[in-house]
C-alpha cells in the first residue's frame, strides 16, 4: 500500500511486490521527482502525471489499484487480505461458485495469443473463467 510519497531507491522495493494499491493525488512513486526532471529534461511534469497512482494504474501497470482516500484504500486492502492465505502452508480460503465444472468456453482459445508479443485484454479472461 502506498498512501504517500515513495522515491528514490525506495521505490524499487515496492515495483517488485505482488500487489501494489495507491491512494489518487496523494500517493506517488517514482526515481526522480519532478523538479530532477525539470532541470535534466526541460520539461514540466506534476508528481501525479510523473508517478501517482493513476499513472501507475493505466499507464505503466506498475501499481494494481488506485483508490479515492485512505479510507477507502485501508478498508479495501482488509477485503483484499481476506484472499490470501495466513501462511505458506495454509490453503487460500474457498468461495462456493454456481459456475459448472464442466463449462466450456471455446473462446478462451483465441483470447490468449499465440504470439507471446501481442496483447490481449487480461480482464477479459479474469471474467470468463472466474
Amino acid at each position: 500500500m502506498i498512501m504517500g510519497p515513495c522515491a528514490g531507491g525506495a521505490v524499487y522495493s515496492p515495483s517488485m511486490t505482488d500487489f501494489i494499491f495507491m491512494v489518487k493525488d496523494s500517493s506517488y512513486m517514482f526515481v526522480t521527482g519532478p523538479e530532477v526532471v525539470k532541470t535534466v529534461t526541460h520539461e514540466d511534469v506534476t508528481a501525479e502525471e510523473l508517478g501517482g497512482a493513476v499513472t501507475h494504474t493505466t499507464k505503466s501497470g506498475v501499481a494494481d489499484l488506485a483508490f479515492e482516500n485512505d479510507v477507502e484504500a485501508l478498508s479495501m486492502l482488509r477485503r483484499f487480505t481476506n484472499f490470501l492465505p495466513a501462511n505458506n502452508r495454509e490453503k487460500p480460503p474457498v468461495t462456493p461458485t454456481n459456475d459448472p465444472v464442466d463449462r466450456m468456453d471455446y473462446s478462451l482459445d483465441t483470447l490468449v495469443p499465440d504470439n507471446a508479443n501481442k496483447a490481449y485484454d487480461m480482464k477479459e479472461l479474469i471474467v470468463k473463467v472466474e
